[in-house]
């Protein structure tokens, strides 16, 4: 869902009007025109808080030193950076998304960064839907800013249930 404003019929005030992407390839097209700007759309939208935000979700995983984590919906590969960070080199990051230009981006902030710990990402396409990796597979999971732009919200909780391991280890 997006938000524009356009002129109202009746003046020449501006009115929000809410957008709706109706199909998956509409939602990709959207943010493959913004995966160059995304960095700085969120620093504006948020007021530069959501790297805060980004660093307490983290935290909040319980991710260690040599976890196999993924991050849905993975954009430009914030939180996938910081889980790299918390896993470390022994450790494993998938980063996922739809949208083929948003992982592109990602790819290249890796290898501009040449982080060793950074090495351990690996990007995949893939749909939050209909996570390609088997059940119980990943330590934690991460997902920022992409729930809100899933089309079944319960459906994308479950593949993250799903695929995430049970129980605690201590």
């Amino acid at each position: 869902m997006a938000m524009t404003f356009v002129p109202s019929s009746t003046s020449s005030t501006f009115r929000p009007t809410l957008i709706r992407c109706a199909s998956a390839n509409e939602r990709q097209a959207l943010f493959s025109r913004i995966a160059p700007v995304y960095d700085n759309l969120n620093d504006l939208l948020s007021l530069g808080q959501h790297r805060i935000w980004k660093r307490m979700a983290v935290s909040w995983t319980g991710a260690k030193m040599g976890d196999c984590v993924l991050d849905v919906c993975c954009g430009s590969g914030d939180l996938s950076f910081l889980l790299s960070d918390k896993v470390g080199s022994h450790g494993k990051v998938i980063g996922l998304d739809f949208s083929k230009d948003q992982l592109s981006f990602a790819l290249s902030r890796q290898q501009s960064l040449s982080k060793n710990c950074f090495m351990n990402i690996e990007w995949v396409e893939g749909d939050a839907l209909d996570l390609p990796f088997s059940d119980g597979w990943f330590d934690a999971i991460t997902m920022g800013y992409g729930l809100r732009n899933v089309v079944d919200k319960q459906k994308a909780m479950q593949e993250i249930f799903r695929v995430l391991k049970t129980g605690m280890d201590d």
